[in-house]
């Protein structure tokens, strides 16, 4: 019984020697290996966890470093002056690429949230509905339309949109926080898109078994309808499905097992059918120097939702704050769309067979 656990806790400090020492060698691709290995073992403590998470961002590239990507910065003008875009959401319709992108009037300095006084402290978010044309270039651009009951909660709008196909056209999810009687919590808010009005119908706030936890982030998975709720919850793909017993209502529903890897791995994008099965965008999170960072990596689920190929972690420019909301497939390549440091918005744009090389099976170092 002791021999085969001392040969893991052996092997576990090897692995945290090459993950620290790699780096001052130049040996980053063997250091991220190591950083990933230990990551997919499974059973390891919290410490461990965030150090080694710590450790990977030395190694991890920027995506240009990986494949022949394109990035196109979204220039059009904010929902009011001076305040920001980002996080933006992409959908195809109608051949076209159509996109929300969120604005907001805080700024993120020295990792604080600073709100302009004129705005009494509170967080405000409006959303833009922009469609591009084939060189990723805005050819229209309207403020979206909302509303919702609302308390006096300090931070306002539909946050983080995700744009889904539905039965009746273009559908949206979004986080709110001043839905009442869920005062500050993170609720999911639904509802229906009029493209030609530019606006939110239907909209409704979702309840949960449990009124007191946070809800954000729900990935849509497109062509099959429902969210995923987690790529790794009690260690099993979990998504949200529509009730059968219920109208309107809907349900957790636990999928197949979930590799030790993919602990951490938080939405992102919708999942969008792709060569037999789905593929998303996940993000996870790293503390450096008390400061948050994102890595990315395209995730491949077959068609059961079993998560079965990974790309490498990477960023989509630099180590900083940077979040993908959304995945395109679009005459043989794919867009992604994704925020930076909650100032900006971007497109990137990869063709499919670089995306497809980018993917590794699960069990591979």
């Amino acid at each position: 019984h002791f021999a085969p656990l001392a040969k893991l806790l052996g092997m576990l400090e090897h692995l945290q020697a090459l993950a620290t020492h790699c780096y001052y060698a130049g040996e980053l691709d063997a250091g991220r290996r190591a950083c990933e290995r230990i990551l997919s073992m499974g059973g390891i403590d919290e410490q461990t966890d965030q150090t080694i998470r710590q450790n990977r961002t030395w190694y991890t590239p920027a995506i240009r470093e990986l494949a022949d990507v394109q990035l196109h910065r979204i220039d059009v003008e904010p929902a009011h002056p001076g305040w920001s875009l980002f996080n933006p959401t992409l959908l195809t319709q109608g051949g076209d690429l159509l996109a929300i992108v969120r604005s907001s009037n805080y700024a993120i300095r020295d990792g604080r949230y600073v709100i302009p006084p004129a705005d009494g402290q509170t967080i405000r978010t409006e959303n833009l509905l922009i469609r591009f044309a084939t060189d990723n270039q805005p050819v229209s651009c309207r403020q979206l339309a909302w509303d919702y009951p609302k308390t006096d909660y300090p931070v306002d709008g539909l946050e983080d949109c995700r744009l889904r196909t539905t039965a009746t056209g273009v559908g949206i999810s979004a986080t709110v926080r001043n839905a009442s009687p869920f005062d500050g919590r993170c609720r999911i808010a639904v509802g229906d898109v009029d493209l030609a009005a530019a606006a939110v119908t239907n909209l409704k706030v979702l309840d949960g078994l449990n009124a007191q936890t946070d809800e954000k982030n729900w990935a849509p998975i497109e062509g099959r309808g429902g969210w995923l709720y987690a790529c790794h919850h009690g260690g099993h793909v979990v998504t949200v499905d529509a009730d059968p017993d219920l109208a309107g209502g809907w349900q957790l529903v636990q999928r197949a097992a979930a590799p030790p890897i993919a602990s951490q791995f938080r939405g992102g994008s919708q999942l969008i059918p792709w060569r037999g099965g789905y593929l998303c965008l996940v993000h996870e999170v790293a503390h450096v120097n008390g400061q948050r960072t994102y890595e990315h990596r395209f995730v491949w689920f077959d068609d059961q939702l079993r998560i079965s190929r990974l790309s490498q972690p990477f960023w989509f420019q630099a180590r900083q704050i940077e979040f993908a909301a959304g995945l395109a497939s679009l005459d043989g390549r794919l867009v992604a769309s994704f925020g930076v440091q909650d100032a900006e918005a971007w497109l990137m744009e990869i063709t499919e067979e670089a995306a497809w090389s980018l993917l590794r099976p699960v069990t591979a170092d």
